[in-house]
């Protein structure tokens, strides 16, 4: 073997790691670029799991009874039953960090929840229900 083929050997092995390396750390750019930031504010994770038994397209603002509570409200799907919603919801509010204290019912309108969110803000949930035999 002469020293020109044993060059060309090496210049092609070195040819192949290099497209090897390129064509590998070019994937791992693009996947890193289509990744969407995970969510983190407990109020939008709250929302989004809210959204499996309630309808509308997420959170309606609420006259709040003081300046420092954030009231929020949402309608219950028809499909679900009160007590069902009253279940989901309390588990929700504790897989979340929130406080949850008490929950009302509130006739001809549906269950009022009273909790702190993780850092330690008064919170009122309004579920209406929207079903005609409440």
């Amino acid at each position: 073997m002469k020293w020109s083929e044993i060059g060309l050997i090496i210049l092609a092995l070195a040819a192949v790691t290099g497209l090897f390396s390129v064509v590998t750390g070019g994937q791992e750019t693009i996947e890193n670029e289509d990744r969407i930031p995970e969510e983190t504010d407990p109020l939008v994770l709250l929302e989004r799991d809210f959204a499996q038994i309630c309808c509308g397209s997420g959170w309606r603002e609420v006259p709040s009874a003081s300046t420092d509570t954030i009231v929020k409200c949402m309608d219950l799907l028809d499909n679900v039953s009160v007590h069902q919603a009253n279940l989901y919801i309390t588990r929700t509010f504790l897989s979340h960090g929130f406080d949850h204290i008490v929950t009302y019912h509130v006739p001809g309108r549906g269950l009022s929840f009273l909790c702190h969110t993780p850092d330690g803000k008064p919170m009122r949930f309004e579920l209406n229900d929207t079903s005609s035999d409440h």
